[in-house]
């Protein structure tokens, strides 16, 4: 259950449970995905949870678009 852990939190103990394999997690995860994707045997869904995990292992965030500016009416 995720609830109310923060983010940071959950990064830390994926960081853990991965790293009891004694490998480097994002390495791993990259190494997998370039296998899979070579292959083309990963389901979409799958490729995509992978990608999530890497993204959040990385702390990258999304990026966003600019807000447009809001205009008053005169």
């Amino acid at each position: 259950m995720i609830g109310s852990k923060k983010l940071s939190t959950i990064r830390e103990e994926l960081r853990c449970a991965l790293a009891a394999t004694g490998e480097d997690p994002i390495r791993w995860l990259e190494e997998r995905l370039t296998a899979t994707e070579r292959q083309g045997v990963a389901p979409p869904a799958q490729s995509e949870v992978m990608h999530s995990l890497l993204r959040l292992l990385e702390g990258r965030k999304r990026s966003r678009r600019p807000r447009k500016p809001v205009r008053t009416k005169k």
